[in-house]
């Protein structure tokens, strides 16, 4: 009676344990339910997907779900919605920062994770995901015509740059101390792909996109020492900008009481490439003091990895194409890279308690307990691999100087093409917002900037 009793409780056991794996979505990963948003992003929208992301927002990865609703909202034109998607974010960001100072609910939230894998871990959005979700709702007041709220959303961003670069060294140095027992060289191979998809990226938070942005909108509005500082700041992410030199020249001329736009205005354009990619599972041997079990890492690679392309923009005789100012692929396979010997040791501790949860469900509970734990270990070894799957591949930009008036522009792109006439004010900034999802092409021509704030 007492062997029954304890096989039943193992059955009940495995129930729930498969229950909760796939409300988890062990069972459906990440980048699977990102198909239905995704596909959705544009001006008609997708009710359905736009309903599953609200009800992802009350998950324990609300701010992951939060982010997409934001930039699936945004696309399809409806600002506010988008700007309240994103205010939820930031609540989360400010929660995840608290409780990394307290160190108490992560403490709480790992143990699972320990025993099951990251997806037990409640997700906590990397600096290059709230970077953009900064500068994303910057353009939300913009379109809403807004001044001091996009300027608050741009120096919030620039801030989020700069927290990241003063504690990253910090960071990378704890995760690497925590894995001084591991022989991180023998892994060295299994990353190779990793590497290559980073590029050139130097750090996960350098993104030359938004200070280009928040340059702009500072010198439209005078205030031409921000203005210098972060045109300098996103010459220095991409050094072989000319444009951009152009653009300092300009400001410093500025600086010293010149009006280098006498006569012209400033007509920028904002361009986002495709869809950054998806984080794919790799298995990887990691041994334990009772041999060797494999297990499933989150990678990122060449493949899938799209090349990129620039949007051309005619204005008349004019002609200019847009420049990679952030590759935000790279971004994501850094921010990933800089996390491996902290992964690398949850995986290995993680692996260790797998085995003696095994060997104990052997002794204890005999053929069950050895079904239970295997079904077990197959069920909960999935990689983690979420991430804001909205987000562009590249960020990109260009700038024509025009003369006041409405001026048509085309623009141009492999995947599709569209006329805008656009309003252009001595001394002025038109912004012209251009979205590229496959197939698609996404206009939105913001509200002119120009005075003293």
């Amino acid at each position: 009676m007492r062997v029954l009793i304890r096989n039943v409780v193992l059955c009940v056991c495995l129930a729930t344990l498969l229950a909760g794996c796939a409300t988890r979505s062990l069972f459906q990963p990440y980048p699977s339910q990102a198909q239905s948003w995704k596909s959705a992003l544009g001006p008609s929208g997708g009710a359905s997907a736009i309903k599953r992301l609200q009800d992802g927002a009350e998950s324990r990865d609300g701010v992951l779900y939060l982010q997409e609703l934001g930039r699936v909202e945004q696309l399809a034109g409806d600002d506010r919605a988008s700007r309240d998607a994103f205010a939820g974010a930031f609540v989360h960001y400010q929660q995840n920062d608290e409780a990394a100072r307290l160190r108490a609910s992560s403490l709480v939230s790992n143990t699972g994770a320990l025993l099951i894998n990251d997806n037990a871990r409640p997700y906590v959005a990397p600096d290059y995901e709230r970077i953009y979700a900064h500068a994303y709702q910057a353009l939300n007041y913009w379109a809403d015509g807004d001044v001091t709220g996009t300027a608050v959303e741009l120096r919030a961003a620039a801030n989020e740059q700069r927290v990241a670069a003063n504690r990253r060294d910090g960071e990378i140095a704890d995760a690497n101390s925590g894995a001084n027992d591991l022989d991180l060289s023998r892994y060295q191979g299994y990353f190779e792909g990793l590497d290559a998809a980073a590029g050139r990226v130097k750090a996960s938070f350098q993104n030359a996109w938004t200070f280009y942005l928040s340059a702009l909108f500072w010198e439209a509005h005078g205030e031409y020492n921000d203005a210098l500082v972060d045109y300098k700041k996103a010459l220095e992410i991409q050094p072989d900008l000319d444009f951009i030199k152009e653009d300092v020249q300009r400001v410093s001329r500025s600086l010293d009481g010149a009006r280098p736009l006498r006569g012209q205005g400033l007509v920028a354009v904002l361009f986002e490439q495709g869809f950054v990619p998806e984080r794919q599972p790799l298995s990887l041997p990691i041994p334990t003091p009772h041999g060797i079990f494999v297990v499933s890492f989150p990678t990122y690679g060449l493949q899938g990895k799209p090349a990129p392309y620039p949007l051309t923009v005619r204005a008349g005789a004019l002609e200019s194409k847009t420049r990679v100012l952030a590759d935000v692929g790279g971004l994501a396979a850094k921010n990933l890279r800089e996390q491996v010997p902290g992964l690398l040791l949850r995986q290995t501790l993680r692996a260790t308690a797998k085995y003696n949860l095994q060997k104990k469900a052997n002794d204890d509970f005999g053929p069950v307990g050895a079904l239970f734990t295997q079904l077990f270990n197959v069920v909960s070894e999935q990689a983690d691999l979420r991430g804001w799957l909205s987000l562009p591949a590249y960020g990109q930009a260009t700038r024509l100087l025009l003369p006041p008036g409405q001026q048509t522009l085309i623009l141009s792109t492999p995947g599709g093409s569209a006329t805008l006439t656009v309003p252009v004010v001595e001394g002025g900034l038109t912004v012209i917002h251009v979205a590229a999802p496959p197939g698609r092409l996404l206009t939105r021509v913001l509200p002119v900037q120009e005075g003293a704030l």
